[in-house]
């Protein structure tokens, strides 16, 4: 079994954690493959590609980070388990305490798949994957965003504001959840529609069907960036127009026993609510 290792550095700093996991997978007896930012610092160790792929995926640090590897998983077939160093983590399945006993779990076969649908946006013929969510938002210092949103190709409002979210259930409790949006269970098949600070008295998140195709088409002014899962993609400017559609890529989860959405969603909930 070759097992590989995504390491957010900032993180992990000292990689103590990564060199913990790496000891826990050795003594199974099995194999480790680094990101390439890891093995730069520690040596001896091959790095995963699409002709190397691992038969799991431990991603080291918060929501962000899986979102990082998701579409590598998605495209290339691993299934991703988080192990939790940032605070929230509603993606992550473990704490760093559990490590130890991980590659055992998995050797064993003591584990389910939960899949989650992506997402995919084009726009000016360049095509963009997200797990969580595609955002259209004005850049700092341009006019407020003004767009037209079609739903299957009916029209279904225009809105000006901060930003536009498509999201899908996964990315319910990120960015659409503090915009306003609503929590979807990850089996829901449905996309989430959630303005930013919509200058209106009227404008609410909408739950659509995830076979429909989402289009925002921007009006003739301002600069506007695209968004896939927190990293921009693309500059627009003008007229400009965005779909989205879901993508044919599923993301595969490890999920161990004990913890299924709801009980990890009111924990996480819990913990988010409160300050260190």
């Amino acid at each position: 079994m070759k097992v590989g290792i995504y390491t957010n550095l900032h993180k992990d700093k000292d990689l103590s954690v990564t060199r913990q996991v790496i000891s826990a997978i050795e003594s199974a007896g099995e194999r480790c493959l680094l990101c390439r930012e890891a093995a730069d610092r520690i040596s001896g160790y091959p790095v995963y590609s699409e002709e190397n792929r691992p038969d799991f995926m431990l991603s080291l640090g918060g929501d962000g980070t899986i979102l990082r590897v998701a579409k590598y998983c998605a495209e290339s077939g691993v299934p991703i388990l988080g192990v939790n160093l940032g605070h929230t983590g509603f993606l992550a399945e473990v704490e760093p305490k559990e490590i130890s006993g991980l590659v055992g779990t998995l050797k064993r076969g003591e584990f389910t798949i939960e899949e989650r649908a992506l997402i995919s946006a084009e726009a000016e013929k360049k095509r963009f994957l997200a797990l969580n969510d595609i955002v259209l938002s004005r850049d700092s210092g341009s006019r407020m965003l003004e767009t037209e949103v079609y739903v299957g190709g009916e029209f279904v409002d225009k809105y000006r504001c901060d930003g536009f979210i498509v999201s899908t259930p996964t990315g319910s409790t990120a960015y659409s959840l503090s915009a306003g949006g609503p929590i979807l269970s990850p089996n829901v098949a449905a996309l989430i529609l959630t303005s930013v600070n919509s200058h209106s008295l009227h404008s609410r998140p909408i739950v659509v069907s995830d076979e429909a195709e989402v289009r925002l088409v921007t009006g003739e002014a301002g600069t506007f960036g695209l968004i896939a899962d927190g990293t921009p993609v693309l500059a627009l400017g003008g007229r400009s127009e965005v779909r989205v559609v879901k993508s044919d890529k599923r993301a595969a989860f490890v999920r161990l026993s004990g913890y299924g959405f709801y009980k990890r969603l009111l924990f996480k909930l819990n913990k988010w609510s409160t300050t260190d």
